[in-house]
């Protein structure tokens, strides 16, 4: 390969290497997108259970939801209490109501899962709490549960992804280097500058991506650490290639 050929051969690997880095980039951000999503969304995973009115014990009822091991117990309203927010929003219910009116009103407990919800959670821990004696009903979102569970798979998977990849490249990476230092004395020197140009490679595609989207107006949200990832596995990987 003669000297113009090398050259050439060089400038596109630089670029290969910053392109795909950029779109680790944008692959990092999109990871973090569905993470703040999953996060937002676990507030909404509660299960409101209404206790039965007649119950002399609600306290046992909340000890008894907690061991089937699905939910914990997150807060207890009292049915008086649940007339009393009644009443705050509507005053006129004080004024039409007679006594008693209040023992009509069912305490509520507010239940959260105590582990991350698979698909079968809902049936399994529905069904299971609705069994429990003076458990009146279940109320809760099915679609929130739905969307958490699509969001924590796909995140799941990423990071499935994402260490098979790092693993393969490290350990091709390793074994690389160590026959070509070996091969040669004069190797070692290429090795290093090699390196030096994927690493500065990578960080102009994450710098450059970085910049692109700012001045597009859409800020990346990715972890500022992701750096220190995305930018020694791509310069990994540019450097398995050879020229």
């Amino acid at each position: 390969m003669n000297a113009s050929n090398k050259a050439i051969s060089k400038a596109i690997k630089f670029v290969s290497i910053a392109v795909i880095s950029g779109f680790c980039v944008l692959a990092a951000d999109h990871y973090y997108r569905i993470e703040n999503h999953a996060r937002e969304l676990l507030p909404k995973l509660s299960m409101t259970v209404f206790i039965d009115k007649n119950c002399n014990d609600d306290a046992q009822v909340c000890d008894a939801i907690e061991a089937l091991g699905f939910v914990t117990v997150s807060e207890y309203v009292h049915s008086k209490d649940v007339y009393d927010k009644a009443v705050e929003k509507n005053p006129f219910l004080k004024d039409v109501s007679v006594p008693g009116d209040s023992e009509i009103f069912q305490s509520y407990v507010k239940v959260s899962p105590s582990s991350f919800p698979t698909e079968d959670f809902l049936i399994d821990a529905r069904n299971s709490i609705a069994g429990v004696e003076n458990v009146n009903e279940v109320v809760f979102n099915p679609e929130n549960f739905k969307e958490y569970v699509r969001a924590k798979n796909l995140l799941i998977f990423y990071q499935t992804i994402l260490l098979v990849f790092a693993a393969v490249i490290f350990a091709l990476l390793i074994a690389q280097s160590v026959l070509f230092i070996l091969a040669s004395e004069d190797n070692t020197r290429k090795f290093i500058i090699g390196a030096i140009v994927c690493l500065i490679a990578a960080s102009t595609g994450f710098v450059g991506a970085w910049s692109i989207c700012l001045f597009m107006q859409h800020p990346l949200i990715i972890d500022e650490i992701a750096a220190f990832y995305i930018i020694p596995l791509i310069a990994a990987f540019g450097i398995i290639f050879k020229d």
